[in-house]
């Protein structure tokens, strides 16, 4: 039986297309390699997107990887941004929530912080200060991300900083 190429070639893209594969993504026997998954993972997390985050950290993507050497690591800015679920899942990979970092370019008394105690500071501003004026009270103090200003505008966020403040109270160590 003799197949012709046109019908071979189609059959073949159609196969690839159904399969979900992705012409500049190699098909077998590669990993993404660590630098990509910790620039990927810290980006996700700062983005405040759960479901990527997860996804990178069930790939591997190290739990402790920091902006720098000294700097905020992945843990602190799931807890920045009060996201329960991307705290619990670093943890669960072993992150360190004793770690204490220093936020690049950022000024503010949370600066050099374990995360436990930027989700305290995060709480009580969330009741002191009254929704409409979190985004100014946030940028004044040069806290001006739009992941942190969306999170903390949102009016479910005494509730997600409480239950970031009591996952990581389990576990932080007093200083």
């Amino acid at each position: 039986m003799k197949i012709r190429l046109p019908l071979l070639l189609a059959l073949m893209l159609s196969i690839f297309l159904i399969t979900g594969w992705r012409p500049n993504v190699p098909l077998f026997g590669t990993k993404p390699n660590v630098e990509t998954l910790r620039t990927s993972l810290m980006s996700a997390v700062k983005a405040d997107n759960t479901e990527e985050a997860i996804r990178l950290i069930k790939m591997g993507a190290d739990a402790n990887c920091r902006t720098s050497a000294n700097g905020w690591s992945a843990l602190h800015f799931a807890v920045r941004n009060g996201n329960v679920k991307i705290v619990e899942a670093l943890m669960q990979a072993g992150a360190d929530p004793n770690y204490t970092g220093t936020m690049e370019g950022q000024t503010g008394n949370i600066v050099s912080e374990k995360p436990l105690q930027i989700a305290q500071a995060a709480l009580d501003l969330v009741y002191q200060v009254p929704p409409p004026s979190i985004e100014e009270t946030l940028r004044r103090g040069g806290l001006d991300d739009p992941a942190l200003i969306k999170s903390m505008k949102d009016p479910k966020a005494a509730n997600r900083y409480q239950k970031v403040v009591e996952a990581l109270a389990k576990v932080t160590k007093e200083s």
